[in-house]
């Protein structure tokens, strides 16, 4: 027989705790697993009522009303500068001067480039207006086909109107009234 057979000449007295029982083993990974469980229902928790504060809009809207506030100024502010601007640029250039200045501008650049004033397009915008068009023309078929199948599939009326009250049920009409009030 070997030696350190198990079970012979060894006493729970002399075990150190890495040499526990197979049962006093599994109690303690069994409190060890309660602790990180009991941990994890309070990460858990926290996690869930962060995420209620975080999407309960009224709150959010409570919390950071001040910055709200000063973002949609900020943006009236930019919008009404941009509508400010843009007017006071055209009429400046509405002026006779500007007009002047715009007119002999165009003259010098005719005098020196004439033959950047009525170019012929080249072959790519012939090719890309082409393709353009002929995109647009079949859009425009498939939208008058299908207008046409509507009509002639509804009959006379607008379309999409609901019909009128002597082709409706008694029921349809109970129902409207009740969801009016």
């Amino acid at each position: 027989m070997g030696e350190g057979t198990a079970g012979v000449g060894t006493s729970t007295a002399n075990r150190t705790p890495d040499d526990q029982t197979p049962r006093a083993r599994a109690e303690t990974l069994g409190s060890e697993i309660a602790v990180v469980r009991d941990e994890l229902d309070r990460l858990v928790a926290e996690l869930d009522r962060r995420r209620h504060n975080a999407f309960d809009v009224r709150r959010q809207l409570g919390r950071h009303a001040f910055g709200l506030t000063l973002t949609g100024l900020a943006l009236v502010t930019t919008a009404a500068g941009g509508v400010w601007f843009n007017g006071w640029r055209k009429s400046r250039q509405a002026r006779l001067p500007a007009q002047a200045g715009r007119l002999r501008q165009a003259v010098v650049r005719m005098t020196e480039h004439p033959e950047r004033v009525a170019a012929e397009p080249t072959m790519a915008g012939k090719i890309v207006t082409a393709a353009a068009s002929a995109a647009v023309a079949a859009l425009v078929k498939k939208l008058l086909e299908s207008a046409t199948r509507h009509l002639l599939d509804e009959g006379p009326g607008v379309i999409g109107a609901p019909p009128p009250l002597a082709e409706r049920s008694d029921q349809q009409i109970a129902r409207r009234r009740a969801s009016w009030g």
